[in-house]
């Protein structure tokens, strides 16, 4: 299963301290959690981005992001976050009309 996360780093947080957390986590092999691949990981110079996932459930994906939040200690490492299932959409477009069809 996809899912989408649309996320916005915490402004109050150094460069410093955002890159150390990224490369501990990385390097340590905490992210990405078991259980999920990563397809796509973007950032903008805005200092927001996404993450692809594909992961059986949430939970890994709740972990992933768990991981960030708890490696940044009291301060808070996400300004934002939106996470849901996705679909391409070029799978989404015929489903849609099939539905529309059934509902004539």
């Amino acid at each position: 299963m996809l899912f989408l996360t649309y996320w916005k780093l915490n402004e109050g947080l150094s460069a410093q301290e955002t890159n150390e957390i990224a490369t501990s986590l990385t390097q340590e092999g905490l992210f990405p959690p078991e259980g999920a691949e990563v397809i796509r990981w973007d950032v903008t110079p805005d200092q927001w981005g996404i993450v692809l996932w594909e992961a059986d459930d949430y939970r890994a994906v709740n972990n992933g992001l768990t991981m960030w939040r708890a490696a940044a200690g009291e301060k808070a490492f996400f300004e934002e976050t939106r996470t849901a299932p996705a679909a391409p959409v070029e799978e989404v477009i015929p489903e849609t009309a099939a539905l529309l069809e059934q509902l004539k």
